[in-house]
């Protein structure tokens, strides 16, 4: 006979498999309309009902609360779709930790990416994009939820100079960040004359969502 502490934990095992699942098709749908800049349908994968939801992308900084993550996604999928645009984030690698309580998650992703980058009076340029994806997860409403979501770059350049030559896309333009964006938490791109850092981290198993662990993704650790 199965003992109660045996059923309590397959029962955790079972929901933690669905929850992983779960989140990679939520994961997975969201990059998808990121890729269409369908802007609506990436803010409904966000968990706006949680005050320090928040948006970090690259060094464009920290959109934290429900109308700065809001914010933060028009000013970066905003724009008309113009023919022969193109952006393409794959992603790869997935670690996953859903805590014992199945109340939050924590996730990693690789993402190897291009685009293709409109210029006046000549044609697009094509663009190596890569990074990694670092992901606080939360279960809300009967489904998993992104708490906090931060994409750091790793490669950005030119497709046929390559990462090595060419690192004058590596940071944003020199122009004032956004109204809601709060300074960025990292931004350490590949660099030829740089350190690269084990950062974003891979997460640990954990049992309950703690504060302190807030910035588990910005450890120097790639493994467990």
């Amino acid at each position: 006979m199965v003992d109660a502490e045996r059923k309590q934990k397959l029962l955790m095992n079972i929901n933690k498999l669905n929850a992983y699942t779960e989140i990679q098709n939520t994961m997975g749908r969201m990059i998808a309309a990121l890729n269409f800049r369908q802007k609506e349908k990436v803010v409904d994968f966000f968990a706006l009902d949680q005050k320090d939801v928040s948006f970090e992308y690259a060094d464009e900084g920290v959109f934290e609360g429900k109308d700065a993550v809001i914010a933060g996604i028009e000013y970066l999928l905003g724009k008309e779709v113009k023919p022969g645009e193109m952006i393409d984030l794959q992603l790869t690698t997935p670690v996953i930790e859903v805590a014992d309580d199945c109340r939050t998650a924590r996730a990693l992703w690789w993402s190897p990416g291009a685009a293709s980058v409109l210029r006046e009076n000549e044609d697009p340029q094509a663009q190596w994009i890569w990074g990694d994806f670092a992901v606080d997860f939360i279960y809300e409403h009967d489904e998993w939820k992104i708490w906090h979501l931060h994409y750091f770059t790793l490669i950005h350049c030119d497709y046929h100079k390559g990462w090595v030559d060419d690192t004058s896309l590596i940071n944003r333009p020199n122009t004032p960040m956004h109204d809601n964006a709060q300074p960025s938490t990292w931004h350490n791109p590949y660099h030829p004359k740089a350190i690269r850092y084990g950062i974003p981290a891979a997460p640990y198993p954990y049992e309950t969502w703690k504060e302190e662990d807030r910035y588990w993704m910005l450890r120097n650790d790639k493994t467990r």
